[in-house]
């Protein structure tokens, strides 16, 4: 790599080379409006923006890590949020040796002080920049932190693979192109990717293969060329194969997607089984929790690590089994295998815990102030348009507004065509926010999350036009906008919060929207996983229960050393989850 690179002396960022970064606001009204936006443009356009085309001419190499009796490497996934644990993971994963702590092994054996090594390889399998992808971001989010805490190695340099998941690929890839397909270097990390995709031939016959599926739609022809020429002659009968992907389709295939499961079986019906390997682990982020699956008459696994920074999923609504291909998947037919089933070993965190969690959708207003704003100003609106219904042209605000009882304001809301015009949009809105299966249930629920705000304007107008009673001229008025701003946009919020968590108690719906509001900086997972001397491979799944809040600036230290530690609290402590998971390796069929 270049020379090591200084150590900054001070925690500016024209010292350190980026920013640092709070977790993103998902109830922001401009990150709401942008969200809206991207997914409704990379619906239109994702398939003209495919960049995945125009990598057809790079070269079909593959990451060649056979070399050796043993291997140790590394995954992470959802990455790229806020400083504090994308940091915090980015340390341990660049400590040399890590001692994890453990509780108790299933047989019942101390596993406590577990010793592992830093992975030759870390795999980043999708979503390493939120909320969308460009340089200044990647920059922000993640270059910057894992440079930060692995600034330089002199030899036995990792090496990155990394997969786009869906915020990658809103830029249509461009960003994520530049950042890991051009043989850059990340701190003491070095890129060697040429494409969005990858094949890492690991010891032992072991094979390591990232598919790019962009937004869960197909495997372009391209990407399936360069399997077939990279592994199609390689792989072997009993070849053993990690497969990555940027999604888990498997538990959206198993409740009310059948078809979600489709991309993932074409490619290993066309990509794999022909050659008689086997794939022996299904790796994946995008959900950020940790939930793995363990087939019921063997031991391969699926398992979801989406841990690496961003804000905490939900587990309380995993399936306890599974079903592969799903009954109801059109392709089931065309398996030369039969489907296999699945069970849910462990998750973190637990459904208890989830459930738990799901709780503090109350902090909801204090989390986000910029949507308790938002919605400020839509009460103050309702409250403007109400008076235009019931004023005459020769009286005043405070004279219609005073002492207005529930039945006045409420005839207000429903003699304003602009209050009822607002009222039309906020349902149209709230419908669109519904994460429901079937549109008439969105339509319900939207509904029904309106008129629980339009009972809440109607009960603040009321309660402000009583406290103000007495009070005439440009005092009212100011007050009144005022105090109606800021009990609605206090009780609005909790109005939300309380969509957010009866929607996911009652109706299995915005469970994602129920936590993204909550901003969880906690609850990090990552995976650890080795090769040893006889094939067997091991995952230690790791959790960081709790991240620092405060860092400072580590004076003095060696060219590797990370450039900050945690002001208070301790560094993060990295835990196993559950007792190590030893899966064999294929076994090849008899001549």
């Amino acid at each position: 790599m270049a020379g090591c690179p200084p150590r900054p002396r001070t925690e500016r960022p024209e010292d350190t080379g980026f920013t640092r970064q709070e977790m993103t606001r998902w109830l922001s009204p401009a990150q709401l409006a942008g969200t809206g936006l991207r997914v409704l443009l990379s619906g239109i356009f994702g398939t003209y923006a495919d960049k995945r085309e125009f990598q057809e001419g790079r070269p079909s190499s593959h990451c060649d890590l056979s070399a050796g009796s043993e291997l140790w490497f590394d995954y992470v996934s959802d990455l790229g949020d806020g400083f504090n644990p994308t940091y915090a993971l980015a340390t341990l994963l660049a400590e040399e040796k890590l001692d994890l702590s453990a509780r108790p092994g299933r047989d019942g054996s101390d596993t406590s002080g577990v010793p592992t090594e830093r992975g030759s390889l870390l795999v980043m399998g999708g979503d390493q920049v939120y909320p969308a992808a460009d340089i200044d971001r990647y920059r922000n989010r993640m270059i910057g932190p894992y440079r930060a805490a692995l600034p330089y190695t002199a030899s036995d340099h990792p090496t990155i693979l990394a997969l786009p998941g869906n915020h990658d690929w809103y830029d249509g890839l461009t960003a994520f192109t530049r950042v890991f397909c051009q043989g850059n270097w990340i701190g003491g990390w070095q890129t060697t990717q040429r494409r969005s995709y990858f094949a890492a031939a690991l010891p032992h016959r072991w094979w390591l293969l990232g598919i790019d599926i962009q937004f869960d739609t197909y495997i372009d022809e391209p990407q399936l060329e360069y399997f077939r020429d990279v592994i199609g002659p390689k792989l072997q009968p009993g070849d053993s194969v990690i497969l990555c992907s940027a999604k888990p389709n498997w538990v959206a295939a198993n409740e009310d997607q059948p078809d979600a499961y489709d991309t993932l079986d074409y490619f290993q019906r066309t990509a794999i089984e022909p050659t008689g390997a086997e794939v022996r682990l299904n790796l994946t982020g995008d959900t950020h929790h940790y939930a793995r699956y363990q087939e019921t008459s063997g031991d391969a696994q699926m398992i979801t690590a989406g841990g690496g920074g961003a804000f905490l999923s939900a587990a309380h609504h995993l399936p306890e089994h599974l079903l592969l291909p799903p009954p109801r998947s059109p392709h089931t037919g065309r398996r030369t295998r039969p489907p296999a089933s699945f069970d849910l070993q462990t998750s973190y965190p637990t459904r208890a815990e989830s459930r738990r969690i799901a709780r503090g959708v109350v902090t909801l207003p204090r989390k986000n102030p910029s949507f308790v704003a938002l919605i400020a100003v839509v009460y103050v609106l309702y409250a403007w348009t109400i008076q235009s219904g019931l004023r005459q042209p020769t009286q005043s605000f405070s004279s219609v507004m005073a002492g207005l009882s529930v039945t006045g304001v409420a005839a207000g809301m429903a003699r304003s065509p602009l209050a009822l015009v607002v009222t039309g949009l906020l349902v149209l809105g709230l419908a669109g926010f519904t994460k429901a299966a079937s549109r008439s249930k969105k339509w319900a629920l939207g509904t029904l999350h309106a008129l629980a705000h339009l009972v809440t304007v109607v009960l603040v107008i009321r309660a402000v036009s009583q406290v103000l009673d007495g009070i005439h001229g440009l005092p009212y008025l100011a007050g009144y906008l005022v105090l109606v701003g800021a009990a609605g946009g206090l009780l609005g919020s909790l109005v939300m919060a309380a969509y957010l968590f009866l929607a996911d108690e009652l109706a299995d719906c915005n469970a994602n929207e129920l936590f993204a509001a909550q901003r969880i900086e906690d609850w990090k997972n990552f995976l650890r996983l080795h090769i040893d001397g006889d094939g067997t491979l091991t995952v230690y799944p790791v959790k960081v229960h709790r991240v620092p809040r405060k860092w400072k600036l580590r004076t003095g230290g060696k060219d590797d050393d990370p450039w900050f530690e945690a002001a208070a609290g301790g560094p993060p402590r990295p835990v196993l989850i559950e007792a190590p998971i030893r899966v064999r390796p294929a076994t090849a069929p008899p001549p």
